[in-house]
């Protein structure tokens, strides 16, 4: 039955109704005496309640009237708390008090209509003199016009507030659901990410670790027939290990969930890749294709998984017409690969595939930069060398 509003809100309307009666005590006090009076404070009861409690501000203001009637008082000035109410119940009010806010008007303006015709006398300025029946039902008709549109322009100002609030409120709600929404998507993609950087983590490391175990039963074996094999054989042991512990602390140090058990068998050859994009319909020219194993089997592979990524992102989103450039170079820090090509538009130029990628760079240590130029999508890869 009471909204909640904040104490300021409270204040507010409290001092409003303050004011209001403050205001009009004197122009009562001296035409109607102690009637005028109640029906004051009655009125300024409501005023403050029209927000806190549409329903009880509506209640109180039709015992005022009534009572107003009912002591043969006219039209007071307190009648005006009547149009805030009304206001407050299309504004503030449930579907119910709207309702009943809006038979308060059609009632209202007639039971003020026929009092002021016959009773209470207000509206005789009307007319002079004796008055005949024609003119009595003229007079109603034209105070039951005035009645409603007063009264329904209130209602009216207040169910007007109320859709722009709604308005206002839905647009809130909506931008707060796309903020999560889009932060939601930004976190699977991540997670997905992760994930899938995980899957490959578990392929490089137990192929490593079969082969520490294969070196060691070998060099175990031919101990006493080979001896030089042996020196071979804990040498590859020991390179491969290091990669395995690399990869290993990368993993730990990045990810924070478990990986699925389904091993990733895809190629890391980017002749391959390039060859399986050109088949798909991708030209693609290809400069520059250095010897990348110093980046170790974790740079590899996320300079495949990038180059993966940029070139299904340029076969959905770029401009067949023109071929893709595909450009690698490497010095004494490591590999640079630089992918251009031409979109269509740059609606899908972003997305989750981009995220992927950075976070691909970014565990391996290197770089991720994009942009859009005259409608030239380019994108730099920098990976480091393994250490």
């Amino acid at each position: 039955m009471f909204r909640s509003l904040t104490r300021f809100q409270i204040a507010l309307d409290v001092g409003f109704a303050v004011v209001f009666m403050v205001l009009l005590s004197s122009a009562a006090i001296a035409h109607n005496g102690v009637a005028a009076i109640v029906v004051l404070v009655g009125y300024g009861v409501a005023l403050a309640l029209r927000r806190l409690s549409p329903a009880s501000a509506l209640g109180l203001s039709w015992i005022c009237a009534v009572g107003q009637m009912a002591a043969g008082l006219g039209t007071q000035a307190a009648n005006i708390a009547i149009l805030f109410v009304l206001f407050a119940t299309a504004a503030y009010g449930s579907t119910r008090i709207r309702q009943l806010g809006l038979a308060s008007v059609v009632v209202g303006g007639v039971v003020a209509a026929l009092f002021l015709t016959f009773v209470g006398g207000d509206a005789d300025f009307l007319y002079a003199g004796t008055r005949t029946a024609g003119e009595y039902v003229r007079q109603l008709v034209i105070v039951l016009v005035g009645s409603w549109a007063v009264l329904g322009l209130s209602w009216s100002l207040g169910r007007i507030a109320l859709a722009n609030r709604t308005t206002i409120e839905e647009k809130h709600q909506r931008a707060l659901a796309e903020m999560e929404q889009a932060q939601a998507l930004q976190d699977m993609a991540v997670e997905h990410e992760r994930n899938r950087i995980a899957r490959d983590m578990h392929d490089i490391v137990a192929h490593s670790l079969a082969v520490v175990i294969a070196q060691a039963d070998g060099a175990r074996y031919a101990r006493a027939s080979d001896p030089e094999s042996v020196d071979k054989a804990l040498g590859t042991i020991g390179a491969t290990a290091r990669d395995a512990l690399r990869d290993v602390r990368g993993v730990l140090a990045q990810l924070r969930h478990s990986a699925d058990d389904v091993p990733a068998t895809e190629s890391q050859d980017l002749g391959t890749l390039v060859d399986r994009m050109r088949t798909a319909g991708l030209r693609i020219d290809l400069t520059g294709a250095d010897d990348v194993e110093a980046l170790g089997a974790s740079g590899q592979l996320t300079l495949y998984r990038i180059a993966q990524e940029a070139l299904t992102n340029a076969l959905r989103h770029g401009d067949s017409s023109h071929p893709v450039s595909v450009h690698l170079a490497s010095d004494d820090a490591g590999t640079t690969m630089t992918v251009r090509n031409r979109v269509r538009s740059t609606e899908g130029s972003g997305g989750h595939g981009l995220v992927g990628m950075r976070e691909r760079a970014a565990l391996s240590g290197g770089t991720l930069t994009t942009g859009l130029d005259e409608g030239v999508w380019t994108l730099v890869a920098r990976i480091p060398l393994a250490r």
